[in-house]
């Protein structure tokens, strides 16, 4: 059995539930441990089995959740996987399994450094209280390390002075099959320009700076635009009456959720502004249905992005490059073949079975 563990639904839900429908296609059996909230209805269709993880998601540490999830590992067999997605996950699996006996292989699969690795003293303070844990509790029970880029892999194998195996993965798979692309792909680029920022709601997604960039923009040939949900309870989360103020003020339409491998054929710029990521899911869906993307330049894009690549990296949220970017859209030369080269690479390198394939490879490996 293996068991896909995550401090929350979302996690699972919006990148791994296509890895857990192939791998029972694969005969493969594959429970999910995770909490019981808005999405876990739809991973019970994909996971042979559902467990609740009773745990505040946004707390540091939840002892009770350490508790919960304790109870749940205790279950798990010689023979049994535990996947682990997240920095901040694999910390709770290891303060759960303190004095248990691992009878099970664990793989670990960093999505990016997180809040733990941010600058600041108070990350700082943590950070360093915790190293030693951390570095013991790592090597001894972690048998395997999945990276999405290499400036996490080499940061975090360092600081653990990690001796067990890793690996770099790119992204979580992206179902082509469900995506809709642009059609619309133009010798002539049409009027408004559509601009949208597709993310969680939270300020480390650049939403500030998103704003400010459209009011520096100020051109009636392009229309922004805003997607996505409100995260009720974390603390860095905008609340829907603040985006609703703040998107009248800054004349940009608000969208709510949206369906992105079916809506985004609809826009024609997408836009990154996160802090911090290991490979931004959006960036990677935009590039693959046509839209020009342009983001900040996050360690997991580094490797994608070329000459070639049908968007643009920006360097430190810097809005005057953004701006610039966005102006210069309409007078990009050979914008058709740039959207053809970008989607021939995201399905080379970044489908769900190619991502597949790779877990499958570290499964069998161990």
């Amino acid at each position: 059995m293996i068991y896909y563990l995550a401090h929350s639904d979302w996690i699972l839900f919006n990148s791994r539930k296509e890895i857990a429908s192939k791998l029972k296609e694969l005969n493969y059996q594959i429970s999910a441990i995770t909490t019981n909230d808005k999405y876990a209805d739809e991973l019970k269709i994909h996971f042979d089995n559902f467990h609740e993880w009773k745990v505040n998601k946004f707390s540091l540490i939840d002892i009770n959740g350490v508790r919960n999830l304790r109870k749940k590992l205790k279950k798990l067999n010689e023979g049994d996987f535990l996947h682990i997605f997240t920095l901040k996950s694999g910390l709770y699996a290891l303060f759960s399994m303190h004095f248990l006996t691992k009878k099970f292989k664990i793989v670990l699969s960093v999505t990016g450094l997180g809040y733990l690795f941010s600058k600041g003293a108070k990350s700082m303070v943590i950070r360093n209280i915790l190293r030693f844990y951390m570095k013991f509790f790592f090597n001894k029970k972690i048998d395997y390390i999945i990276f999405q880029n290499h400036k996490d892999q080499k940061i975090l194998s360092n600081y653990l002075n990690f001796k067990n195996e890793s690996s770099l993965i790119r992204g979580s798979g992206l179902d082509l099959q469900n995506f809709v692309i642009k059609k619309n792909q133009i010798k002539e680029v049409s009027t408004p320009i559509k601009i949208i920022m597709c993310c969680r709601l939270l300020k480390d997604k650049g939403i500030d700076e998103y704003f400010k960039l459209s009011s520096m923009v100020n051109d009636e040939t392009f229309k922004f635009y805003l997607a996505g949900d409100v995260d009720l309870g974390n603390p860095s989360s905008y609340s829907k009456n603040e985006i609703k103020k703040l998107t009248e003020i800054y004349n940009i339409e608000y969208l709510d959720w949206i369906d992105a491998p079916k809506e985004l054929k609809n826009f024609d710029i997408s836009i990154c502004m996160s802090y911090h990521e290991g490979l931004p899911r959006i960036v990677l869906e935009s590039l693959f249905i046509g839209l020009y993307t342009i983001s900040n330049n996050l360690p997991g894009l580094r490797p994608i992005f070329d000459t070639k690549e049908n968007g643009k990296l920006i360097s430190e949220n810097n809005l005057e490059e953004f701006k610039q970017s966005i102006i210069d859209y309409p007078k990009i030369d050979n914008l058709y073949e740039k959207i053809i080269y970008s989607r021939n690479k995201m399905k080379n390198n970044f489908s769900t079975e190619k991502i597949l394939n790779e877990f499958v490879n570290v499964y069998e490996k161990l």
